[in-house]
């Protein structure tokens, strides 16, 4: 493996490829020191302060694109051309057109490549999916999801700026929007969305209404707020709970109607990796986001499609990241959200 960028998210990502007994040789970014740090703590045999450089490594195979969202398709596309495998960090690209681009590369450099749209990897969500797909509980018929927490109060953080790929759709609303295509599938929906931009263009919230012909999404999102980040999934035959915080999930409820007014719960529930502790590991570092030591999955995820020869993960394919990012394109339109890629 190797990692590009090393930020707070390539932290908590490599402690997953630590824990799991993955092999990491290289990381990159463009301040040297930094690098040189990181690959130090992590036991990386080198780092480089170029992600050309790390592109033309010749002992690795993988890539995780940890880097701000801007950056994703730059950098894609350079290890992708290249010949590396990539797991690039969600979203993907910045809008349809470069999500396109970076799937129809990948196909034709005949490299595995996929969104870490890491929710799906989890077992839980592998369980509700297997389950809704059994028609246990009938056809979907809604969905209703949220996700918000308070953004750092400083202008110049990169939820805020734009020309960053600032606002929350993009960082948060993705996973929202990512629960209605896991119940409803690929099928671009009817999209009205509402919500508030902040005097850097930012969007701050948003709530989406997605209309399918079998059936609807509400899903909101939030930069001011913490909210439970509960998702409920309405079927014909029941309902399936998925415990805070769903984008990370290990908890869920199975409600199955056996008449009107008498129902049956089955909770599934997986308890997450645990890491261990003190300087010996990591050098003494720990995760910084919510649940993180979920990225195992998602490692044993692209790690059993390489060793089967997969150029795309069954779990969450290119269709997939190209089904979210249509929807997120309509809203942010509607939303007034205008990114440089967007080209206007």
């Amino acid at each position: 493996w190797g990692v590009a960028g090393v930020g707070m998210i390539s932290n908590d990502f490599s402690l997953a490829l630590k824990y799991n007994g993955s092999e990491i040789v290289a990381c990159a970014a463009r301040d040297a020191a930094r690098a040189a740090k990181f690959a130090d703590d992590f036991g990386m045999e080198r780092s480089y302060d170029s992600y050309e450089a790390l592109a033309q490594d010749p002992q690795i195979d993988v890539v995780y694109v940890g880097t701000i969202h801007t950056q994703h398709h730059r950098i894609a596309s350079m290890l992708l051309e290249a010949g590396k495998h990539v797991l690039c960090e969600k979203p993907l690209g910045m809008n349809e057109r470069e999500v396109a681009e970076l799937t129809a590369l990948a196909q034709q450099q005949g490299v595995f490549f996929m969104e870490g749209m890491w929710t799906r990897c989890f077992p839980v969500a592998r369980k509700c999916q297997a389950l809704l797909q059994s028609g246990e509980l009938g056809s979907p018929k809604a969905v209703h999801a949220d996700f918000g927490f308070v953004a750092p109060d400083d202008p110049s953080h990169r939820l805020w700026d734009v020309k960053s790929g600032g606002g929350g759709l993009l960082d948060i609303g993705c996973y929202v929007v990512g629960w209605a295509t896991f119940a409803f599938g690929r099928a671009v929906p009817e999209v009205k969305a509402v919500g508030a931009l902040s005097s850097s263009g930012a969007d701050i919230r948003g709530a989406l209404a997605l209309g399918y012909p079998e059936g609807y999404a509400s899903v909101g999102y939030t930069l001011e707020a913490p909210t439970p980040e509960v998702t409920t999934i309405l079927c014909s035959k029941g309902y399936i709970i998925v415990d805070g915080p769903a984008h990370a999930p290990i908890r869920a409820r199975v409600v199955a109607e056996k008449s009107r007014g008498e129902a049956e719960t089955t909770v599934l529930e997986e308890a997450l990796p645990v890491y261990p502790t003190g300087a010996g590991f990591c050098s003494g570092r720990t995760p910084i986001f919510p649940h993180s030591e979920g990225f195992v999955y998602e490692v044993q995820e692209v790690e059993k499609c390489l060793a089967e020869g997969l150029l795309e993960s069954p779990v969450f394919t290119h269709q997939d990241s190209l089904a979210i990012v249509r929807i997120t394109d309509r809203a942010r339109l509607q939303l007034g959200v205008s990114y440089d890629a967007d080209g206007h």
